[in-house]
This record gives C-alpha cells, structure tokens and sequence, in this order.
C-alpha cells in the first residue's frame, strides 16, 4: 500500500476510536505510542491527511469549549466511517519490497579488485540492520500492557523483527558467496 493511503487510513481508523475527535498531536502520539519507529509521521502530514479527509467529507472540524483555539479537532463523518469499513474489508495491496536496489547493483558490477570495497559496504548494511534489531528490541521491552492496542503492537514488532533478521541473513549469506565466489578471506 503506498504510503499516502496508509497514512490517510490509519488517520481514520484512529479518528473512528475517538468518538470527542482528536487533534493532530494527539493522533502523531497515538501513532507514535502503537507503531513506534515502524510508522513515522510528521505532524505537517498529519494535518495534510486531516485537511483532505476534512475536504472530502471523511472528517469534519469540530469545536470544542476549553480546548486551547491553536488546536484544531477534527472527528471522523459517517461517510468516513463508511469508508473506512470498506478499506477494511479490501484485500491488502501491500507487495513484497524489491530487492535492495543499490546493492544489488554494486554486486552486478563490481569487479575482482572492488571486492574489499564491496565487503565493506554489505558490513555497513549489516550494521544498519544491527541498529535497527537493536532499535526493535527496545522498543519491545518499553511496551506497556494497558496500551489497547498492544495484540496489534505485538504482532508488528514481530513482524519488524523477523524482517531485519532475515535482511541480516541475507547481508551474511551475501558477504559469505562473495568472498567464496572471489576466494577472498
């Protein structure tokens, strides 16, 4: 799924639990809490998405007495509740990422001589990966049980884990069938 309509809908969906409605900071926190580094999202696009939903009849401005005038809440419309039922229902769109293209492009062209060079750029990868494991791990241990999210949570910090550890997998494998193709030690 492209990362417009995900974030359009996630915005609905969090929108569709908050029947007093919510302003943009309070969705970037909510976000931020339940998907925590795997799904980032700026403020400016939070209230782009909610400036469209609003526009298209999906959300609606509310006021709200004793809420600070800056802030403006928006609550999700029965056409957006609509809408984000059918979403719901659709099967995913998602496809599996492709293959790291710069990478792969360096292992088409490297030569005999680029070997090192290219090693090292996969150890870089490979400590990137390491980062972010590191990253998942910890955000794993700060989940916090009374979150009503946290089935889903759960479920996509074992997703992210398995991803990085199969892309760390990869990275081995690569870097082992290098230096067996090129006999480098």
């Amino acid at each position: 799924m492209d990362r417009t309509r995900s974030i359009r809908y996630g915005v609905l969906g969090l929108l569709s639990r908050a029947d007093n409605g919510l302003h943009g900071w309070a969705i970037k926190r909510q976000c931020e809490r339940v998907f925590g580094g795997f799904w980032q999202v700026n403020l400016g696009e939070i209230y782009r998405v909610l400036g469209r939903l609003k526009n298209t009849g999906l959300a609606e401005h509310v006021e709200v007495t004793g809420a600070p005038s800056m802030r403006k809440v928006f609550r999700i419309t029965h056409r957006g509740r609509e809408q984000l039922r059918e979403f719901l229902g659709q099967d995913p769109q998602d496809a599996p990422r492709p293959l790291r293209e710069e990478l792969a492009v360096k292992l088409l062209f490297a030569e005999a001589s680029d070997i090192e060079g290219l090693l090292l750029l996969v150890e870089r990868q490979r400590e990137t990966y390491i980062r972010h494991l590191h990253a998942v791990v910890t955000h794993r241990r700060a989940r916090r049980p009374e979150w009503a999210d946290e089935f889903v949570t759960g479920l996509l910090i074992d997703g992210a884990e398995m991803h990085v550890r199969a892309e760390i997998a990869w990275l081995d494998r690569v870097a082992a069938r290098v230096r067996e193709r090129f006999r480098f030690s």
